[in-house]
């Protein structure tokens, strides 16, 4: 198949466009036949997408983070003919790591030359595809401040700092969680819902995820104080949280979570408000992935 690329050039501090740049000179040298488009607007990418599909390529690849690969999927999942590939040159690439996909350029051409098309869950909140992980509480607050860091700093470090003034504006939620019918009222700290793994450049909240499972994972942090926080933090970074007595942790294939209009992130990006139900497409995308990674 011929890969049409979608490339995010800002993505990851416009490092995403220095590797692409890597993958075409790899791609040239194997003689494979490839074309591609770049955004120049935030949110382009399902509309660039849709276009391509309509000119009739089939295998369409994201390049960028995971907020690139969420409007590439939000396209693509409706469509059943479709492959999508994805390139994370992003800053977290969140959503490749629960997919075995590797950020360097020369690893991500192979896999779209040599890999296998998969059935890859997608996720939605409501009627808003997401293809990672969504929430509510202190990850939106680091999304926020993170987003406020990145106009200055590049790599890991807004991440860092978002986190830090997430810490000292420590704050909770009142919610009410139903899944499949069973129901939990709880002042939250966190709130992850997801279809991968991890949040924010590398956090396993829910390490027990699989994007290929038909299910959502979900991990609630009851409230805390800022020092359990500090003392948790470690651990969820490792996806070692799970067992703790403030942590809850399960699965169901539909999570809606009520509370008074609060703030979520969908893939590492704003703009949606809670109540909302989430719930799971089994298989509804179609993904490149490596031949090692489907085998296992």
């Amino acid at each position: 198949m011929r890969p049409y690329f979608i490339v995010n050039p800002i993505a990851g501090g416009g490092k995403a466009k220095e590797k692409f740049d890597s993958l075409i000179r790899y791609l040239r040298e194997k003689k494979a036949d490839f074309g591609f488009c770049e955004t120049t607007a935030p949110g382009q990418s399902t509309e660039l997408a849709d276009k391509a599909y309509e000119r009739g390529e089939r295998f369409i690849v994201a390049v960028g983070g995971d907020g690139t690969i969420n409007e590439v999927a939000s396209s693509l999942y409706k469509r059943s003919d479709a492959v999508m590939g994805i390139c994370p040159f992003g800053t977290g690439n969140d959503f490749a790591r629960v997919l075995s996909l590797s950020t360097e350029p020369d690893e991500a051409a192979r896999v779209l030359l040599e890999g296998a098309p998969a059935p890859v869950d997608m996720g939605m909140a409501g009627e808003k595809p997401f293809t990672n992980v969504g929430g509510l509480g202190f990850d939106v607050d680091v999304v926020i401040n993170t987003e406020k860091y990145k106009r200055r700093f590049h790599g890991m470090i807004p991440y860092l700092f978002g986190v830090m003034k997430s810490l000292l504006h420590l704050r909770s939620v009142p919610v009410t969680i139903t899944a499949d019918g069973q129901s939990i009222r709880e002042d939250v700290t966190i709130c992850s819902v997801g279809n991968g793994s991890h949040i924010g450049g590398g956090m396993a909240a829910l390490p027990n995820a699989d994007a290929q499972d038909g299910l959502l994972d979900v991990c609630v942090v009851k409230k805390v104080g800022l020092l359990t926080l500090l003392k948790l933090l470690p651990l969820f970074i490792k996806g070692k949280h799970l067992g703790k007595k403030q942590v809850k942790y399960f699965r169901a294939k539909e999570v809606t979570i009520e509370c008074d209009r609060c703030p979520m992130q969908l893939d590492g990006e704003l703009g949606q408000y809670a109540p909302v139900t989430f719930r799971v497409l089994p298989g509804a995308l179609r993904i490149m992935l490596p031949k090692k990674a489907i085998s296992s």
